[in-house]
């Protein structure tokens, strides 16, 4: 901030430079210029020791993506939501100790689970607003975990961006729109989709309708099926994409190519039993009993039929590129057999 000086600037006024003495401007001691490279960096140093104003005796678990911060744990009596609640005292405490008050409105409560109890909780003594649904990390979170509310967002985005492409190119063959769409408009539709993979139908046509409408604004291909069309494009279903992201995110997890721990999300039958099965051979993965839908379509329960499917040469891969390639080598050889049987 050296030689930097400030002033208000509003609806394009602006008031005089801060001033020391009369002749003499005051320079900014202390802050980050916005937009800069090194602010994020600064930020996360400044807020680093958050963690270490909660007592660990609370077991509470703590959140932190930048300036999104969030507070967790299990609520089952009074108890609990007294810790919870003296833990985000804590937060305030070091909130104010170093000048970074907390924002009530922009502060929300998610009771999941259908026996918590919804026990209030205060920043200074306002309650907290309690909602069912918010936006974290770009995904919508539902207190039900359901995803469909998300779906229908994203495909609304999508459609909105296919809506802007189609007016800005007049020109979209087979070469042409493809590579538009593939940059501009499936990320949208593929964003962290290891945590709010549909299991629903109609959230999965939903997505699929987008890259329909997608493949339908190509000018040179004629009128043909949606399979036709992404044979002859080279594209692959979204259905497809995803399940193919769930496999490589597992074989980064397994392999420690991911900051994720194995030992939180699988379990391997060799670590089970030391009988000589066929599943103990080639270590695959146990599969959890599961009573609700929601913990079905949760990632670590839902790859589990996938990936033990896969021939151990995909899935003894030596690194992710590898992996990709073996994969997808699998795949045609299971589309060619298909086709011709």
């Amino acid at each position: 901030m050296t030689e930097r000086f400030q002033r208000v600037v509003l609806n394009g006024s602006h008031s005089e430079w801060a001033e020391i003495r009369e002749a003499s401007l005051a320079e900014v001691t202390s802050s980050v210029v916005q937009g800069s490279v090194l602010g994020p960096v600064l930020f996360t140093i400044y807020i680093n020791d958050l963690d270490a104003s909660i007592k660990p005796g609370h077991g509470v678990l703590i959140s932190k993506f930048a300036d999104d911060t969030k507070l967790g744990m299990e609520i089952a009596t009074i108890q609990d939501c007294q810790r919870l609640q003296a833990s985000l005292d804590e937060l305030v405490t070091w909130s104010n100790e170093w000048g970074m008050e907390l924002h009530t409105q922009k502060s929300l409560v998610i009771h999941f689970g259908r026996k918590n109890p919804e026990f209030v909780y205060k920043i200074n003594g306002i309650p907290l607003q309690t909602t069912e649904s918010a936006r974290d990390l770009g995904i919508l979170i539902r207190n039900d975990c359901d995803t469909s509310q998300h779906v229908h967002s994203i495909a609304k985005k999508a459609h909105g961006l296919l809506s802007q492409l189609k007016r800005a190119f007049s020109y979209r063959d087979s070469e042409v729109l493809p590579r538009i769409y593939k940059t501009y408009v499936r990320p949208t539709l593929e964003y962290a989709v290891q945590v709010w993979n549909p299991m629903k139908i109609g959230d999965i046509q939903a997505l699929e309708k987008v890259q329909r409408r997608a493949l339908s604004l190509v000018t040179d291909q004629g009128y043909m099926p949606y399979e036709n069309k992404l044979q002859a494009l080279g594209i692959p279903t979204l259905e497809a994409r995803r399940q193919r992201g769930d496999m490589i995110e597992v074989f980064r997890i397994l392999n420690g190519f991911s900051f994720l721990k194995s030992d939180d999300f699988f379990t391997h039958v060799q670590d089970r039993h030391e009988v000589e099965t066929r599943s103990h051979t080639e270590n695959h993965l146990v599969m959890e009993k599961c009573s609700l839908n929601v913990r079905k379509n949760f990632f670590s329960c839902r790859i589990v039929k996938d990936w033990n499917s896969l021939p151990p040469v995909v899935r003894e891969s030596m690194t992710i590129n590898e992996f990709k390639n073996n994969y997808d080598e699998h795949l045609q050889a299971l589309n060619h057999e298909s086709i011709f049987m």
